[in-house]
């Protein structure tokens, strides 16, 4: 039996056959979505982190509010599991477990999108398309024509357009959006 993943699954560098990890940072839809989306995709979900060894194409869910939970997490998913994990808790606690879920496989972090793009220059998408790529922000300013500082500008206007902190959460976001 042939397995075909959800296109938001195979993104080119996850083997279909490898249970996939996603990290929500959003309110309960996000996550809920998360999950049908892998009962969809034939995937055997599971409520919580702990008990079993996880069975071929399972993936837990549940919410990380502590340390603990997160260790629990990354339990099930060094065990073979997948993982759907609700981000709940203090910014240090899951980037640590977004650190050690990177050692093991590929991780889609999803986030809350505004209900559209936000409007934005040209440029700032196409930086944020390059940077997407895994090019550095030099790069993506020499692409451009742009002086390092004007692309480091739309870079920052971007991220507050999108209301995020951070670089890569604008990426991931841009994505999500379909402007890539």
């Amino acid at each position: 039996m042939r397995v075909v993943p959800s296109p938001r699954i195979d993104r080119g560098t996850q083997d279909a056959r490898e249970p996939p990890i996603i990290v929500i940072e959003g309110d309960d839809t996000v996550f809920s979505a998360a999950v049908d989306e892998m009962a969809q995709a034939g995937w055997h979900t599971v409520s919580g982190f702990g008990g079993r060894t996880p069975g071929s194409r399972e993936v837990r869910t549940g919410v990380v509010r502590t340390a603990a939970d997160a260790a629990e997490a990354l339990l099930a998913v060094l065990a073979g599991a997948g993982a759907v994990i609700h981000g709940q808790s203090p910014r240090d606690v899951l980037d640590r477990l977004l650190d050690d879920l990177r050692h093991v496989r590929r991780v889609d972090v999803r986030y809350d999108a505004p209900a559209q793009a936000p409007d934005l220059p040209d440029d700032a998408w196409a930086i944020l398309a390059i940077l997407a790529d895994g090019r550095t922000l030099g790069d993506a300013a020499s692409t451009l024509g742009l002086s390092r500082r004007t692309a480091d500008r739309r870079l920052a206007e971007a991220r507050r357009a999108m209301r995020v902190d951070r670089t890569v959460e604008a990426v991931a976001l841009a994505r999500r959006l379909g402007r890539r």
